[in-house]
């Protein structure tokens, strides 16, 4: 690790804070089968994130910190599985762009996850690498970076997943379709009627 602990901290907390929205988010989706009342869920991540907190500060272990955003990402994949295959046999379309939202997100964390394995493991070689090449090569070796990239944009898929699923789930999705930009990004745009 390169950062001091107390910045370590400020980096990884927060993922599972974040990360406990989407929680709330996938367990909260389906209106007609919830599961306890939004009190009851919200306290329950609540309390959570304060354990994972709390232990996280005394042993100072990142396996630690792996393992609880582990354990919140694999809630949220087996969370919004179930929803697709509910969705499946009611609204094929939403259930095609619901898996299309998915995948990207699902694969967007899974490359940052072994890019940032690779990074842990490699870190001294790649930095001799990036020490002898020319420093425009550079960014190539920056493994821990395209973590950041890929974790943002399984966030922000994640985010737009759920604000995609909540529609459905509401029977109010309407005219809205999932568009994207730069090719692989999405976002929820709300089409207009044509007269």
């Amino acid at each position: 690790m390169t950062l001091q602990y107390k910045w370590q901290l400020a980096d990884e907390l927060p993922m599972v804070y974040g990360t406990c929205v989407c929680l709330y988010c996938a367990l909260r989706a389906d209106v007609k089968a919830r599961v306890g009342s939004d009190l009851t869920v919200s306290l329950a991540l609540f309390a959570y994130s304060t354990i994972v907190t709390l232990v996280y500060v005394q042993i100072r272990k990142p396996v630690f910190h792996q393992v609880a955003y582990g354990i919140e990402v694999f809630c949220i994949v087996l969370l919004n599985t179930r929803h697709q295959i509910e969705i499946r046999k009611t609204n094929p379309r939403a259930y095609i762009e619901l898996r299309q939202l998915f995948w990207v997100g699902l694969l967007s964390f899974g490359a940052a996850f072994v890019l940032w394995n690779i990074d842990n493991i490699f870190c001294g070689n790649l930095r001799a690498i990036r020490n002898a090449l020319p420093s425009v090569f550079s960014p190539f070796f920056q493994l821990h970076a395209y973590w950041h990239i890929g974790t943002a944009l399984g966030c922000y898929t994640t985010i737009v997943y759920q604000q995609y699923l909540r529609l459905v789930k509401l029977n109010t999705i309407g005219d809205y379709r999932i568009r994207k930009t730069a090719l692989f990004v999405p976002y929820l745009d709300k089409s207009i009627k044509e007269i």
